[in-house]
């Protein structure tokens, strides 16, 4: 059977595109298409929290990432409309990843509906020398994920592998050279004052966690807020 998957996809406006444009474009037409395929269970976006770039992000969970290689999907690109054209000209950066699902799958908080989404999102993605990866994953299995969802404000937590990157699309996408780190992990939280307790600050500290942290090769956070949030109608 196959494993769910992630379209994971970071997008920036740029200078030759507006953010109301870019926004109107992706809600209105992009996310749309998509969620007309029912392989696609959900789709969320993401503005960032933290300053960084790029400032926006799509996650998209699908039944596996084999809906990707098949119609309708993969013939998306030659009915586009003359807006997602023009869109596509002067939009800055869409830099996509696939990701499959990592077990252990963990449990959400009590009374999580997926129709609503934790309105914060941090992701984290790490890359680590092939001999950890199985004590890294035993640490997000048997510690992490355990101490985060004590945290108050704790929604989900959810790890995936990367499978697949690019390509970027954009004015810059030449500048995404660089393959993404193999491990994702995203969390949602109800605020970021969850971040500020002892609990989180515990779970963020252990001596486990630590040694992971200081063996990894790439240890990237970025947070973000809920823009807007589609399901698959299931009737």
């Amino acid at each position: 059977m196959a494993k769910p998957g992630l379209l994971f996809v970071f997008g920036e406006a740029g200078p030759k595109l507006s953010d109301a444009e870019f926004n109107d474009w992706y809600d209105d037409e992009h996310v749309p298409l998509r969620m007309a395929i029912p392989a696609f269970r959900t789709t969320a976006r993401w503005e960032a929290i933290d300053g960084k770039r790029p400032r926006y992000l799509a996650t998209y969970d699908l039944e596996s990432c084999a809906v990707l290689d098949e119609a309708p999907y993969a013939t998306l690109a030659e009915t586009r409309s003359e807006r997602e054209k023009d869109v596509l000209r002067r939009i800055q950066l869409l830099d996509r990843r696939t990701y499959d699902v990592l077990g252990p799958e963990f449990p959400p908080a009590p009374g999580y509906d997926e129709r609503e989404p934790g309105p914060y999102l941090v992701t984290m993605q790490i890359e680590i020398k092939p001999e950890l990866e199985e004590e890294l994953n035993r640490w997000y299995a048997e510690e992490h994920i355990a101490l985060l969802a004590k945290v108050p404000g704790w929604r989900r937590s959810r790890r995936f592998v990367l499978r697949e990157a690019g390509p970027a699309k954009g004015t810059d996408a030449g500048m995404v050279v660089a393959r993404p780190p193999k491990y994702l992990a995203v969390h949602e939280w109800d605020s970021p004052a969850s971040f500020e307790t002892a609990e989180f600050k515990h779970a963020t500290s252990t001596p486990w966690r630590m040694k992971m942290f200081e063996s990894a090769e790439t240890w990237h956070g970025r947070g973000f807020k809920l823009m807007r949030a589609w399901v698959q109608d299931q009737e």
